[in-house]
């Protein structure tokens, strides 16, 4: 299954003291090389793995993503203008540039997203039908808990 990460995913599983580790971690593994971590999602996770969790976390992860562990997609000025868009149509909610990147690429190529964050996911929308997600609120509840 090829899916979009969102940071909130990532850094669970790689952080023991989150919550729902086991199950991110399991997801994470389980998708693997079909895993899609967009740039912005790398650079916002390698600040909280070395705020949270200090430097070696954030360079083992840095290096998954260069031994292809998952799939590293930079972003493009396409990418980056409808994640503008997205940010702007739901400026309200404070989505930003992280989330709202996510939403593009999954809305451009029709994928399922991998995250924790419900209040955006479910209070915005693609172009057409809703965002596909891996782990739904239930799911993740059972999970951390």
């Amino acid at each position: 299954m090829r899916a979009v990460a969102d940071t909130g995913p990532l850094f669970a599983a790689i952080s023991r003291s989150q919550p729902a580790h086991a199950a991110a971690a399991h997801l994470v593994s389980r998708i693997g090389r079909e895993l899609i971590v967009l740039s912005w999602v790398a650079a916002e996770l390698d600040y909280l793995a070395r705020k949270r969790l200090g430097p070696a976390a954030a360079r083992a992860f840095a290096r998954a993503l260069v031994d292809g562990t998952h799939r590293f997609v930079p972003g493009s000025p396409g990418l980056l203008a409808r994640a503008a868009e997205i940010d702007r149509r739901y400026g309200d909610l404070d989505v930003g540039l992280v989330d709202a990147s996510i939403m593009a690429y999954a809305e451009r190529h029709e994928l399922p997203i991998l995250t924790f964050d419900y209040k955006h996911f479910r209070a915005t929308a693609p172009a057409r039908g809703s965002w596909r997600l891996v782990i739904n609120e239930a799911q993740y509840q059972r999970a951390a808990s």
